[in-house]
């Protein structure tokens, strides 16, 4: 018995053995190694050892029973190890992606690393992965994120750039997390909005599938009832492999994944796997959205207690202008009416003094000096009262006539004229007049005080987008930086006489008004104030009513 087969030959050459593979150079010298890793597999052997089973002696039987179990058991230990081999990657691809879902708190991140784990080849390497999450109202399932081609062109590309480069499973989903989440969820905005179900259709696929917290695993998506028929075009699968996201009972979501491109089928072992992993994704993502809560929470928190500090800040301030307030008007009216009769008394002086008695300019200087005490006296009130603003409608074109109409005494006495550029039609605005009025006056008087030897006041009136613009120019000496910068602080005066309180109270007069004025001057050539008073839509009134 002889069939050619070379088992029996203590060395060999290539050419004799007919299942020697590349790289099986010892085997043509180790005849055990090569007749257990190579000969029990070999035709040829397994033909000689069925000529054996004549032997009339019966140990070429039993020796065949002996290769049918060995070559049994190597296949088991095969099988095993190569499920040992899977599961030993499973785990390891576990343990990278559970340390990014089981530390990050960014709910996109935690996302793209469990998406980037169903599709790719070094997890569970299935094409295509969707993720539809319940709201925040618990009123919707909504499409929220999917990875993966939509076409066989672009999975060759993404697998190529994958094998180009040996990326690993947390690389991966970092890359997606980093470069690629904006443009996947637009890629897939269309099938996202489709695929989105209001959580009171119980008899969906989607939501029974969820309600039931039970995978499916769909064979044939084509006729499977439940689901909407735009729904099922739309995701163009036939198989579907459908798992709920629970955490705690909570329902959290549902994930869908499928081979569209590749056609793959899923296996029951793909199926355990997954229900495996989306425990972990659950408690991941419901982290994460709690989280996000917790920080809109501590805004809104920091917001209330910013607020609150700030409404506090004021009303101790409030408290204190008010006292202050109090104060000024007790003195100012303690004051005011022992100075009203010293002025009294001295006008009644004045008209009985002829022009050539020598007591008349003591006269003249307690009357002017009377006249300067009252104009401070009134500043103070004043500010007393601008704590407690009264808003109508007002004409601004007619309030500044009415101030300058007032101011015609003092205009004459110090050789000073007015030129009016209004423009008419101005919208009324909503303003506490007297102390508009006060702030004007102000204004003009500085303008006034700063012209001794005469000169001249432009007042121009106009409206410019949203705001009525006051402007006040005059042909005084102008102003330094430094002098602009200190105007308006109260108790600042560039006069010895003045009491300092005239601008600064202007501001705060502008600040209730939600106003602003602006100072621009240049030395030797006069000073412009631009009041800018804001108006909003609401606020436009008709020009021809009130007043």
């Amino acid at each position: 018995m002889h069939s050619g087969c070379c088992w029996n030959k203590e060395n060999i050459n290539s050419d004799e053995c007919r299942i020697l593979r590349p790289g099986d150079d010892e085997l043509l010298f180790n005849r055990k190694k090569r007749f257990l890793s190579r000969c029990l597999e070999c035709p040829g052997f397994l033909e000689d050892l069925r000529q054996m089973n004549d032997d009339p002696n019966g140990l070429a039987s039993l020796f065949s029973y002996a290769i049918e179990e060995l070559l049994a058991q190597r296949a088991e230990i095969h099988a095993l190890t190569s499920q040992a081999q899977s599961r030993n990657r499973e785990i390891r691809f576990l343990h990278e992606v559970g340390q990014v879902l089981q530390t990050s708190v960014d709910m996109d991140e935690v996302l793209s690393m469990a998406l980037t784990a169903v599709t790719s080849g070094k997890g569970f390497g299935l094409n295509r992965a969707v993720l539809l999450l319940v709201d925040k109202e618990r009123q919707n399932l909504k499409g929220h994120i999917a990875v993966g081609p939509r076409s066989r062109e672009e999975a060759g590309r993404i697998w190529h750039e994958i094998e180009e480069h040996d990326y690993s499973l947390k690389d991966m989903g970092q890359i997606f997390f980093e470069k690629k989440l904006p443009s996947e969820k637009e890629k897939f905005r269309d099938l996202l909005e489709i695929l989105s179900v209001p959580m009171s259709r119980s008899d969906h696929l989607f939501i029974a599938t969820l309600n039931e917290q039970k995978t499916r695993h769909i064979k044939n998506l084509y006729h499977e009832p439940g689901i909407d028929p735009w729904q099922v075009q739309n995701l163009d699968c036939g198989e579907l492999l459908m798992v709920p996201l629970i955490s705690k009972n909570r329902r959290i979501g549902l994930l869908l994944a499928d081979n569209i491109i590749n056609g793959r089928p899923i296996t029951a072992e793909d199926v355990q796997s997954i229900e495996t992993f989306a425990l972990p994704v659950s408690f991941a993502i419901e982290r994460a959205s709690l989280y996000e809560r917790l920080q809109e929470e501590l805004a809104k928190v920091t917001a209330a207690n910013t607020q609150l500090r700030e409404q506090q800040e004021l009303i101790v301030r409030m408290e204190k202008m008010a006292l202050v307030g109090k104060i000024a008007s007790n003195i100012a009216h303690t004051i005011r009416n022992p100075l009203t009769i010293i002025g009294g008394f001295a006008r009644s002086l004045m008209k009985s003094t002829s022009q050539e008695d020598a007591k008349r300019t003591y006269i003249e200087s307690i009357i002017r000096e009377t006249r300067r005490l009252e104009e401070v006296l009134q500043e103070v009130l004043s500010y007393s009262e601008s704590l407690h603003p009264t808003f109508d409608w007002w004409d601004i074109n007619q309030l500044i006539t009415g101030v300058f109409a007032g101011l015609r005494d003092d205009l004459l006495m110090n050789r000073v004229s007015c030129r009016f550029d209004f423009e008419p039609n101005l919208p009324k605005a909503k303003i506490d007049y007297k102390k508009m009025a006060y702030c004007l006056r102000s204004l003009a008087t500085n303008a006034i005080e700063a012209m001794p030897d005469g000169g001249q006041i432009q007042i121009h009136s106009a409206l410019f987008n949203d705001e009525i613009q006051i402007t006040l120019t005059d042909t005084g000496p102008g102003m330094n930086a430094e002098t602009i910068q200190a105007i308006a602080t109260p108790f600042f005066s560039t006069k010895d006489s003045g009491s300092g309180l005239g601008l600064s109270l202007c501001v705060r007069i502008l600040e209730e008004h939600d106003a602003n004025l602006d100072i621009a001057s240049e030395e030797g050539k006069g000073t412009t104030f631009t009041i800018r008073l804001k108006i909003s839509r609401e606020d436009k009134h008709d020009p021809t009513t009130d007043r």
